[in-house]
């Protein structure tokens, strides 16, 4: 009998343990779909938490000691932030920065300083400028700080080059009267710095073709000069306004000119006519022959 009560109550006791397992197994399965839920969750919201830093548009080159412009964007969640700004350097940090790069922990030392403080809700578009002074290639990313994490855009480079001089005229008449006082209006542009000679050169004979850096005014076939700024120092980027007097009557040729760093800047050359300040005088004309006039007197016949 009791064998036989043993094997009665063994499928019972089966279905029990079977039973508790499944419920483990349940229980452990609950918790996993708990788990790949709030994985899954933080997956979505951090997808919907993405900020992105795009370089919207930029000078590839520029001159020294002039103004480069960017446009950039920062888009995403909308927020409000407090720092965007382009950072520069003269060396590249490659590869992707991490949220965790912080702008002064890169060789970008200096910084498009607009939006650099204050409070600015995205998502936005942002235009800053900066003026870069020396020569040379400049390494840059657009950043923004959002919610304490860094966001960086891709590298770019922008070449800082010296800016030739050149020497421009401006005003200069075509036609003016001998011994009569005109004007000459020029300008020179170029990197800043102070020249000692600048002027107008001219002569009834042409140098003609481009001048060379290396043909001194003794070197042309220019014999007359304007004098106002033949002497001094004057600090360019400069316009200059000349006068000068011509007393021949002809035709002159002329040129732009400066002295800058030893070397000789010239303008393209001109021509210039000088007229003669005399009226024409006119042609006597010569009598050809006199006509005596004649009187006619009606006489009544006699009868």
């Amino acid at each position: 009998m009791a064998e036989e009560n043993e094997k009665q109550d063994s499928p019972a006791g089966a279905i029990g343990g079977d039973l508790a397992g499944n419920k483990l197994i349940w229980i452990a399965g609950a918790i996993i779909l708990l788990i790949a839920g709030w994985f899954g969750l933080r997956a979505i919201f951090a997808s919907m938490e993405s900020y992105r830093v795009t370089l919207v548009d930029a000078p590839k080159e520029v001159s020294a000691n002039s103004t480069a412009t960017f446009t950039w964007r920062v888009d995403g969640p909308a927020t409000t932030i407090n720092h965007t700004a382009v950072h520069l350097g003269t060396t590249s940090q490659t590869g992707e920065l991490g949220k965790d790069v912080k702008p002064e922990n890169t060789p970008y030392n200096h910084i498009v300083q607009d939006f650099a403080n204050g409070n600015f809700n995205i998502p936005l578009q942002f235009v800053g400028n900066i003026g870069l002074g020396n020569p040379g290639t400049y390494y840059y990313r657009v950043h923004a700080e959002v919610k304490g994490k860094n966001y960086w855009s891709d590298e770019y480079s922008l070449e800082v080059k010296v800016p030739e001089y050149k020497v421009v005229i401006l005003n200069t008449p075509t036609e003016v009267v001998e011994d009569a006082t005109f004007a000459f209006t020029w300008r020179i542009d170029g990197l800043a710095t102070t020249i000692n000679s600048t002027s107008i050169y001219y002569g009834t004979a042409s140098s003609p073709g481009e001048l060379a850096k290396d043909v001194k005014p003794e070197d042309t076939k220019y014999t007359g000069f304007v004098k106002d700024f033949a002497k001094g120092n004057y600090n360019i980027p400069l316009q200059f306004v000349g006068n000068a007097v011509i007393a021949s009557p002809e035709t002159y040729y002329l040129r732009g000119y400066a002295l800058i760093n030893n070397q000789n800047y010239w303008t393209e050359e001109r021509v210039l006519e000088v007229k003669s300040a005399k009226a024409p005088t006119a042609t006597p004309v010569e009598a050809i022959g006199a006509v005596t006039p004649t009187l006619s007197i009606a006489v009544s016949p006699t009868p």
